[in-house]
């Protein structure tokens, strides 16, 4: 696991000595340094009769053959070819194998050396072969073109910006791309509106003007030919049959059968390491899912972590206790306390790539695992927005399952309703709901709604964008919830927040669950099949009864808890003097884009009725601002 970063010139400018370029990317590595503190290096690339156009860079966190023989920027002798490279692709090995006939010896043990002769071999479409998470870029030297990559499903991030003087430069963060001294440190107003509507940007937008993130499953081609100016070009490199429409098996019985050999394969494939490893242990099914999982691939005995809390109805501590002595883990506790993470809180903040109201709970969790001498991790994450185990699933489906008349009369009293029998953020999503079409991704929009369209014209003097177009392949609707779940909340949230924050702490974060196969597998099958089990509303019923022999069916019939910090009380309590001196400085709040007077008003409105508001208002606009101020941005 590594950084990357790099910048490309055109072949038609004049020759730009490497000692500039390079300083570049030396900039943009040292602000990655967090990301791989083992090694660092830079390559420059030239073009024939042109000369110096560009230059790549990696900070290296050693987790496969951890000698210098894994050092990057990595050079492939036989094509000249340059890789840098983030990521794992489990299933190097079996790729190694197939590229076997190709000329030169192997030089080392590592996934990187397969993923750079892989691309000599199969060109843009070794991509597709890549089973795992990554972020990468690779220098073509004979057709003289830089292509960037990203996975998938965006576990890795990957940002690019245009430079004057028809230069591009790329980074693993935004935090780099800034340090470049090449990219204006503004805010993109579109970005605050995406921000305020989901409390994350939604890609490709990036919170800072001019910077794009690449898209999940995209490759980027930049040429850089001699006498020509740079030309880019976005594509695909996903087969688009990663979501079969149907799915041969007979019945559900043999679905549960399939699905656990592919969660068990998907599990063994992400323990492949050669330094220590442990597991994120939230209590709740899918952490637990892979804890049991781990039991039947592995013999090793895995080292488990839980955050937990004084205020009981946030802590799962009962129930990750009970799982870790049943399948005896080396389990530690992380408890969690107000005082505690207000003194983490600056530290905290100041790890997040781009503002989010989510991310907190990630650095804490992963800051213990760090110190307890792991360096890479396992995460149930996925879990929910594969397995249906969201309330958006049933919405969607409740919706769609209901008359034409009943649909009618909502969508005729939405009107009053929304403007006289309002009052709380709930019954506000409950009128626009009913006035909508019921599609899925009017119920995914709603749902993970932060702020309405009006409140974000107040909050930010800006209309509300459109921030929500993911789009959907499957005509199935639970199946299609799946999908914008992941493309948006996972993606954009969970993804990004995860690798910021445990990055931060030189920590690697696998998740098992978003997998290429296990995904694709269980995108194929019936939505119906993910919320109709053998047992009576059982939370995420095909995954339960995938498990049933390793987790006890009362355990696995508990509701869904999450894990979400006590916020709500904290913001009443320590919190509120910082949230209140902050919201009191009008100019900051105005640098950030934000309606100085709308501000406060939600922060009025929350501490008369918190409950009513939702925690997650006041934090997200605190979090924006406060990003803003440590990070230099401004509207200007």
């Amino acid at each position: 696991m590594c950084s990357i970063s790099g910048i490309i010139t055109s072949g038609q400018r004049q020759v730009a000595p490497p000692e500039l370029l390079r300083s570049v990317v030396q900039r943009m590595n040292a602000a990655l340094r967090h990301r791989g503190p083992d090694d660092q290096g830079t390559a420059d690339l030239k073009v024939e009769s042109v000369g110096p156009v560009g230059c790549l860079g990696n900070t290296r966190l050693a987790i496969l053959d951890t000698s210098s023989a894994g050092h990057q920027p990595m050079n492939d002798r036989e094509s000249g070819n340059w890789l840098t490279y983030n990521g794992e692709t489990y299933n190097f090995q079996q790729l190694q194998r197939e590229i076997a006939d190709e000329p030169g010896a192997w030089r080392s043990q590592t996934d990187t050396e397969v993923v750079l002769r892989a691309y000599r071999k199969w060109g843009i479409e070794s991509f597709a072969r890549l089973r795992g998470m990554f972020a990468l870029a690779i220098w073509d030297a004979a057709k003289q073109e830089l292509i960037l990559a990203r996975d998938r499903f965006g576990i890795k991030p990957l940002y690019y910006a245009t430079t004057d003087g028809n230069g591009l430069i790329f980074a693993s963060e935004i935090r780099a791309i800034l340090a470049s001294g090449l990219v204006s440190r503004r805010l993109s107003h579109a970005a605050i509106s995406s921000y305020l509507a989901y409390g994350s940007v939604q890609a490709p937008l990036t919170i800072v003007d001019g910077v794009k993130s690449l898209m999940p499953g995209q490759f980027l081609r930049v040429s850089s030919r001699a006498g020509d100016p740079l030309k880019l070009e976005t594509g695909s490199f996903a087969d688009g049959n990663e979501f079969p429409v149907e799915n041969r098996l007979r019945n559900r019985e043999e679905a549960v059968v399939k699905l656990r050999a592919e969660l068990e394969e998907s599990v063994r494939l992400h323990l492949v390491s050669d330094v220590p490893l442990g597991v994120f242990l939230s209590g709740g099914m899918d952490s637990s899912a892979l804890v049991a999982l781990m039991s039947r691939v592995s013999n090793d005995k895995p080292k488990t972590f839980s955050v937990v809390f004084d205020e009981e109805k946030f802590s799962e501590a009962s129930r990750a206790k009970a799982v870790a002595a049943k399948f005896e883990t080396d389990h530690r506790e992380v408890r969690l306390t107000e005082e505690r993470m207000f003194q983490m809180l600056p530290a905290a903040i100041s790890a997040l790539d781009q503002p989010s109201m989510d991310g907190i709970n990630s650095y804490v969790v992963s800051k213990a695992v760090k110190e307890a001498g792991v360096t890479v991790a396992l995460s149930g994450l996925g879990g929910d927005e594969l397995f249906a185990g969201y309330p958006s699933f049933r919405r969607a489906l409740k919706l769609q399952t209901t008359s034409a008349l009943t649909r009618s009369l909502l969508r005729m009293a939405s009107g009053t309703g929304r403007s006289v029998l309002n009052g709380s953020v709930k019954r506000s999503k409950f009128w626009q709901l009913a006035a909508s079409d019921g599609q899925p991704a009017d119920v995914y929009r709603i749902t993970r709604q932060l702020f309405s369209p009006e409140a974000i014209k107040q909050l930010a003097q800006i209309p509300a964008g459109d921030n929500c177009e993911h789009p959907v392949q499957s005509a199935d609707t639970i199946n299609a919830v799946s999908e914008l779940e992941m493309q948006g909340y996972m993606a954009n949230t969970l993804l990004r927040d995860t690798d910021a924050m445990s990055m931060a702490h030189s920590l690697e974060v696998r998740v098992p669950i978003v997998d290429t196969n296990v995904v694709s597998y269980v995108q194929s099958l019936p939505g119906a099949w993910k919320l109709n089990g053998n047992g009576n509303r059982i939370p995420k019923p095909l995954l339960a009864d995938a498990l049933q022999d390793l987790l006890d069916r009362d355990f696995i019939a508990r509701p869904k808890m999450g894990f979400t910090l006590p916020f709500e009380a904290w913001l009443q309590s320590r919190l509120a003097p910082e949230v209140s001196d902050l919201f009191a400085g009008r100019q900051q709040l105005i640098d950030s884009g934000l309606d100085a007077n709308s501000v406060v008003q939600v922060w009025r409105d929350f501490s008369r009725a918190p409950e009513a508001v939702g925690w997650s208002r006041p934090w997200s606009l605190y979090i924006l601002s406060k990003w803003c101020v440590l990070n230099e941005v401004t509207v200007q």
